[in-house]
């Protein structure tokens, strides 16, 4: 396996592309999935339409994930807003060695995805809840708060 890169390339257009589907309102592609190839690039791996549930399936227990999920906050006038949710997962068989390489990398992430509204750091399945990821939500909406979120 090749050393760790100092930086992050993110310029890939397959990146680039999927990430601007998952901002875009019009758009049906509701997640996105980063994460390190065995050379060390960063690759898409995944991106779908199935909410945070379709992403969650697509986590494996030793790699490092970097992504982001839209979910729809909804109000009792009806009213839905976008809200992003950026997503740092690092599986438990993940080694040390790349477990370091996260803290290096992440800040690069977090300016990609601009424009999130929370952060979660997971280390499994279970620390993306719904339940979660709603508690989380609610407590950085302020005044207004929607009624319920839709994850999918």
């Amino acid at each position: 396996m090749a050393g760790p890169k100092r930086s992050v390339d993110l310029s890939n257009t397959e990146i680039q592309e999927a990430w601007q589907e998952v901002r875009n309102d019009a758009s049906d592609t509701n997640w996105i999935l980063l994460s390190y190839a065995d050379n060390g690039d960063i690759v898409l791996s995944g991106k779908g339409t199935g909410g945070l549930t379709e992403m969650k399936t697509q986590l494996n227990s030793n790699q490092v994930y970097y992504g982001v999920a839209r979910v729809r906050a909804v109000d009792d006038h009806g009213s839905k807003r976008a809200k992003f949710v950026f997503i740092t997962y690092v599986g438990a068989g993940v080694t040390p060695i790349r477990r370091a390489r996260v803290s290096t990398h992440k800040h690069e992430f977090e300016r990609f995805f601009n424009g999130y509204h929370i952060q979660i750091y997971a280390n499994s399945e279970e620390d993306l809840s719904e339940e979660a990821i709603t508690a989380s939500l609610h407590a950085c909406a302020g005044a207004h708060k929607p009624q319920a979120y839709e994850f999918s």
